[in-house]
């Protein structure tokens, strides 16, 4: 057993009668709870070989919390599944991953009963929740390979249309828990913040960091998460000292939250990550939470956080330029590509960020081609494309500048532009779409896609809003559709898409 699931096993039973975890409706529960429930979820698992996949498709509540942590002491790696998301792409995912035992409420299990080819069906009590467990069969598809010592399967954004599996294995993402553990001083005397789902790759370190470091961790879902008024006093509420989110819901606390509402005076630690932050919207928060130490963490889900940098204690007066994303963490090695070659990231260069070192994912599941294209070795070492440009300044710190591909982030969250396409093609009357990001205000991304019919008429908009609600996620859905009569081609007859920049 690793020190990943040592851990776990250590922090369940370090401390019993302290809270570990608490939500906004009130339910709670200590660590000793916590083992228990999760011990009941992992007996009830039928034995299955280390690194077997298991999903979770619950809602954010504590019961989902022991179910996550149940297959960890189980063996097996967790698949989370977003429990909001359509249908179909959560059957995508159980499919594609041959997910091999599924945790989910009793009401979902119903109805997914006669499209999964379930064994049986194992009911299995866990505190707040009572739940199922399914074990499934894929006969008919080919076995996938995967690492036997697998921790979890993240599915992000693809660009074929389809999400595609992020393996990361027991010792990718110890040596980050690890690490931000001891980096921010997380002890039993922190409450932290729980904002991100868990098919996110932010609630690594909200579920373990915290956890096996004995905090408590105050869950919020994502309807809860969408409210700033909410938010701003949660951590008066509950007092809390570790806050992680993306910039976006923390401009969104800054602008609605009505902050001088609440005491915050508790904050200690707040990080951000998954996206830019504007210097004018983070030095207002500076101001508003002068106690606490600000730091920007970087990394896509492939290597988890990979870079860090800690703002100073006070806003640098005159600075409109974001603040780097900073240095390697210590498991972590960074190079920059350019047309010369691979370089070491030295004062002056400017290139694509490869990214080498022990949490670098395992590979894509199922994707050998995806793969062939991702990595690189460099020195004996794999390194991974980021598809992020960056440079270096006069101090060695890495400076973000842009993106390589069609992909961006948006609410924290990596959208490809290609995978809203391919659900615009689904709809029968469109003969062809086009989707691209515009920066809107605050500089945030905002999706405008393009599309024509068989007919020339206009689709309501609401109504293709519907239609692609059932096959993306909420925050992949365009912010603006418009039909043309004939979208723009290339000399290679593809979507021209910087003329679809420039459509008024």
């Amino acid at each position: 057993m690793g020190p990943w699931r040592t851990q776990l096993e250590a922090a369940l039973k370090q401390n019993p009668a302290h809270t570990a975890l608490m939500d906004l409706k009130g339910q709670s529960c200590t660590f000793g709870q916590l083992d228990l429930w999760s011990a009941a979820i992992r007996d009830t698992i039928p034995a299955f070989a280390p690194g077997a996949r298991m999903a979770v498709c619950l809602p954010k509540t504590i019961s989902s919390v022991a179910s996550i942590f149940g297959i960890i002491r189980c063996g097996g790696a967790y698949v989370p599944v977003d429990y909001d998301a359509p249908g179909s792409r959560s059957l995508y995912i159980l499919r594609d991953a041959r997910v091999e035992v599924l945790i989910t409420t009793p009401e979902r299990a119903k109805a997914w009963m006669d499209e999964l080819d379930a064994d049986q069906c194992l009911k299995v009590d866990a505190g707040d929740a009572s739940l199922a467990v399914l074990q499934l069969s894929w006969r008919g598809l080919s076995p996938v390979e995967a690492p036997s010592d697998l921790a979890y399967i993240l599915y992000t954004s693809g660009s074929t249309g389809f999400p595609k599996g992020v393996m990361i294995t027991e010792d990718n993402a110890w040596c980050f828990i690890d690490w931000a553990a001891r980096t921010f001083s997380l002890s039993g005397q922190d409450v932290v913040s729980s904002l991100a789902p868990f098919h996110f790759d932010l609630s690594v370190f909200d579920l373990y960091a915290g956890l096996f470091s004995g905090a408590t961790v105050v869950l919020i879902d994502a309807a809860e998460a969408r409210n700033p008024l909410l938010l701003a006093e949660v951590i008066d509420r509950f007092g809390v000292t570790v806050w992680y989110a993306t910039p976006t819901t923390l401009k969104m606390m800054l602008r609605f939250g009505r902050m001088e509402r609440y005491a915050h005076d508790t904050l200690r630690v707040v990080l951000f990550a998954g996206e830019v932050f504007p210097t004018e919207p983070l030095h207002a928060l500076m101001t508003r939470w002068p106690q606490a130490g600000f730091h920007n963490l970087y990394g896509p889900t492939e290597t988890n956080v990979c870079t860090w940098y800690s703002l100073p204690k006070l806003p640098e007066p005159g600075r409109t330029a974001p603040y780097p994303i900073g240095s390697p963490c210590p498991y972590a090695t960074c190079y920059l590509l350019s047309e010369e070659g691979i370089y070491p990231a030295l004062p002056g260069r400017e290139g694509e960020l490869l990214v080498g070192g022990r949490s670098v994912m395992a590979g894509y599941l199922q994707q050998p081609e995806r793969n062939a294209g991702a990595f690189t070795w460099h020195h004996g070492e794999k390194c991974y494309h980021t598809g992020d440009i960056v440079r270096v300044d006069e101090r060695g710190e890495l400076i973000y500048v842009s993106r390589k591909d069609r992909m961006v982030k948006r609410h924290g969250y990596r959208i490809e532009l290609g995978e809203v396409e391919a659900a615009l093609h689904r709809h029968p009357d469109i003969t062809e779409a086009g989707v691209i990001a515009v920066a809107g205000p605050s500089d945030e991304w905002r999706i405008h896609a393009f599309y024509s019919t068989r007919t020339g008429e206009p689709l309501g908009a609401m109504a293709l809003q519907d239609f692609l609600g059932q096959h993306l996620p909420a925050y992949m859905l365009p912010d603006q559709t418009e039909l043309m009569g004939e979208l723009p081609k290339t000399s290679t007859h593809k979507i021209d898409y910087p003329a679809l920049q420039r459509t008024p």
